[in-house]
Parts: C-alpha cells; structure tokens; sequence
C-alpha cells in the first residue's frame, strides 16, 4: 500500500484469496477422485462410453493413469493434430471408452456422439463452459437422451461454485431469453438433496 498505492495493495489482496479459493478447490477434487475413479469403473462395467470433463492437469492424468488402455485426452498439451485422432479414436473404435477433456481445451468444436453420457469432476467458472462442454456430446447426430453426471465433493467449496454458476445462468436467462428461472436449478437441487439425507 505505501509502496505501489491502494489500488495495487487491493489486487494483491484479492489474488491472496483467489489463490486459497483454488487450493480449496483442488482439496475438493483430491478428496473425491477415488471415489469418481470408481464410478467411473462402475459406469463403464454397466453401460457404454463416458465422456470426463475435468479442470486441472492432475486429474486428468490420475483418469489416464486408471483407465490406460481404453481412454483418450484432450487437454492443453495436445497438439491440434493429436486432438483430432483423439476424437475419432474415441468416435470409432470400440475399445476406446474413456474420452477425458480439460474443460477449456476440449469444451468447445469437438463432436463426440459416440456418448450419451457426460461426467464433471470439477465445474468451470462460467455456465457458458459447462453448457458447451456438455454439448460436446448433445450434437446432431446423437441418437440418446443426453444424461450429465455431476461427480462433486458436497460440504466443500464445489457447492458454492454450482449455486454461483446457478445464479449466473439465472441472469443469463433472465437477460437473453426473457425468462424469470425461479426454481432452483437440476444441479443445485441433486446437491441440497444429497445434504438433507
């Protein structure tokens, strides 16, 4: 504050509490990844192909490390002709079962029909994120009923992030397409009946 102002002494102070919003956020992951792990395994006993949406690089290679041979990825560090095999490997080949993205690198201009089943591990920032990278597999050509799956940690940050993303997607609503949303959303709703139990 005395050196460099009030306004730089101001960011400084909320950079501090972003960074210990993303270790919580990060705690939160750790915490329930085993637990996503195996219902991932349990999901993909069952039933056919699963598309993963994750946030941060250690997520994404713990799913690669525990599913190796019938899993693919789209994350930052691929190159744009690798994504492109990734995708049709996961699209054509039936021993590839796993597609795992990285929300920003993978949530927008892929098409990945071959699932009708979406999973997030960790939630975006923004509604937008979420809704494109869910319609990764919501294109023309999907032939299913989408079914999303929110794997998250209740009674950690993550419940905060999804009523912000709710009341953001609230306002959304409200300004793009005219409407008053005054229930609460899917996601907040699945999370405050998991809390009542």
């Amino acid at each position: 504050r005395e050196t460099k102002g009030s306004h730089a002494a101001a960011k400084a102070s909320n950079a501090e509490v972003l960074t210990q919003i993303e270790a919580l956020k990060q705690l939160a992951v750790k915490g329930a990844l085993s637990e996503s792990i195996k219902w991932i395994q349990n999901f993909l006993d069952i039933d056919g192909k699963l598309v993963v949406f994750a946030v941060h690089k250690f997520v994404i290679d713990a799913l690669m490390e525990a599913f190796p041979k019938i899993s693919v990825k789209i994350d930052g560090a691929v190159t744009n002709e690798n994504r492109q095999k990734a995708v049709d490997e996961f699209q054509t080949n039936p021993k590839i079962r796993l597609f795992v993205g990285n929300i920003v690198a993978a949530g927008v201009g892929l098409t990945l029909t071959a699932s009708s089943n979406v999973a997030f591990l960790e939630l975006p920032w923004t509604p937008g994120a979420l809704a494109q990278s869910t319609d990764r597999v919501h294109r023309i050509g999907q032939k299913n009923a989408v079914m999303v799956h929110y794997l998250l940690a209740t009674g950690t940050i993550v419940e905060k992030i999804a009523s912000l993303l709710d009341s953001k997607q609230k306002v959304l609503d409200a300004v793009l397409d005219g409407k008053i949303t005054e229930q609460e959303s899917l996601l907040s709703e699945l999370i405050n009946q998991y809390l009542e139990k």
